[in-house]
């Protein structure tokens, strides 16, 4: 692979800024690096990757703006979907690695690169999410790269030789070799980890968490949301709006109603509200122990405010207007759909199957859900649609008689249903099971 040109994904932290130093100066190699704009707090850090891709020796940058796909074409479907991995995590780090693995097919294309480049360790689920995804759009003749190949340096047997006895330390002392800035490390933290932020979450793994017997308090900053123990004495109320399951408006309300914030129309304004407010009220915080596609079990703590927030909204408008077998079905498949997110089999035909189903399933999710904020919980407390399949005048327990419903037809429902459960149990206490016929007549 010497003299090849490659495209790497770069964040300018320690691993993927050893990575290029390695690219470059011992293999020989030129490199486009490009940073993905996800909806991280700190746009700085953009323009430092930049500075520093180009001081290691990158022959080109591309900063590309991701938000959008992002959230319209990753995170939407997964939001309709109900996906929440192991029933709990919301795959902030799965979706946004799908936007990102293509646009680097999309620099590779517009460069003439052959090689895709990513740092991600042996032992993590992104590995899979970028080869798999890479290897599945080169078919795809708007992605295509002839002659495609992917480095992934933590599989090579030279790099781990340099780097794999001693990690993250190693790597330190060969950026200070290069005369390549390190980066500080967290070194405000009371305990070494690693975060990986995005518009959808901010995840923190390593050192500091990898005792599961003990917890994060103490050892983790909150980032996007306030300690839920620290968060305010009174409520917030979230009226989120959706129109055919998008939500296009969020209105933030005080306990008596008024109105304290507003953002609509633009995907991008309401989930940062969302994260904002849901943030300040501790919505969102999860510290779980997942089973990596690898097999290698992984703590995990995440903050996922906005997401939260939208999802137990998305959910609760859709109690009002869905059949309960619709709802039963969405149950069922939420956590294959989630694993397979978090396998990396966006571009699989099964996910195609799961996505061909919004378009009609969604139609009806338009009206608004009201949900109430407080000290890590996100409540629905209302909601309104004009589908709404909720009919007062047979609900009511007031009128036993009420429209479309006469009580009295149930007695022989009741005994149909029944019927089968009633031969089960007779048969179950018989004394002894009836002998076969030796014969057939």
């Amino acid at each position: 692979m010497a003299g090849k040109r490659a495209v790497l994904a770069f964040s300018g932290g320690l691993d993927t800024s050893a990575i290029l130093t390695w690219m470059v100066r011992e293999l020989g190699w030129e490199v486009i690096t490009f940073t993905a704009n996800l909806g991280q707090r700190e746009t700085d850090s953009l323009r430092a990757a930049e500075e520093k891709s180009r001081l290691i020796g990158a022959v080109a940058h591309e900063a590309v703006d991701l938000r959008r796909e992002l959230l319209e074409e990753f995170f939407l479907p997964a939001l309709q979907l109900h996906a929440r991995l192991e029933g709990r995590y919301l795959l902030g780090t799965s979706l946004a690695r799908y936007p990102t693995a293509r646009a680097a097919m999309r620099v590779a294309r517009q460069y003439g690169a052959t090689v895709l480049a990513h740092g991600s360790t042996g032992k993590g689920n992104d590995q899979v999410r970028f080869e798999t995804t890479w290897l599945v759009l080169n078919a795809n003749p708007a992605y295509h790269i002839p002659g495609l190949e992917i480095y992934a340096p933590w599989k090579e047997e030279d790099f781990l030789r340099r780097f794999g006895d001693g990690g993250r330390r190693v790597m330190r002392a060969y950026l200070e070799e290069h005369g390549v800035p390190v980066p500080s490390g967290g070194s405000d933290r009371p305990d070494p980890y690693s975060q990986d932020e995005n518009i959808l979450h901010i995840s923190s793994e390593g050192v500091a968490l990898e005792k599961p017997e003990e917890s994060h308090e103490g050892r983790v900053i909150y980032t996007l949301l306030t300690d839920p123990r620290r968060a305010p004495d009174a409520p917030e109320y979230a009226r989120v709006f959706f129109e055919q399951g998008v939500p296009v408006r969020l209105v933030v309300e005080d306990e008596q109603g008024q109105e304290r914030q507003r953002a609509e129309g633009d995907l991008i304004a309401v989930f940062a509200l969302a994260n904002e407010v849901a943030g300040r009220h501790g919505v969102g915080l999860l510290d779980m122990v997942e089973h990596r596609y690898v097999g290698i079990k992984s703590r995990g703590v995440y903050e996922a405010p906005g997401h939260t927030l939208l999802l137990e909204a998305h959910a609760d408008l859709e109690s009002l207007v869905h059949d309960g077998p619709v709802i039963d079905e969405k149950c069922a498949q939420a956590p294959r759909v989630a694993r397979l997110i978090y396998n990396g089999g966006w571009f699989s035909q099964e996910m195609r199957r799961y996505l061909s189903v919004l378009p009609e399933e969604q139609a009806r999710v338009t009206g608004w859900s009201l949900v109430r904020l407080y000290k890590g919980s996100a409540l629905p407390v209302a909601r309104w649609s004009p589908y709404s399949l909720y009919d007062p005048t047979i609900a009511s327990f007031d009128d036993m008689t009420g429209r479309g419903y006469d009580p009295r037809k149930a007695r022989g429902f009741i005994d149909v249903q029944a019927l089968h459960l009633y031969v089960a149990e007779r048969v179950r206490h018989q004394a002894a099971p009836a002998r076969a016929p030796e014969h057939a007549d």
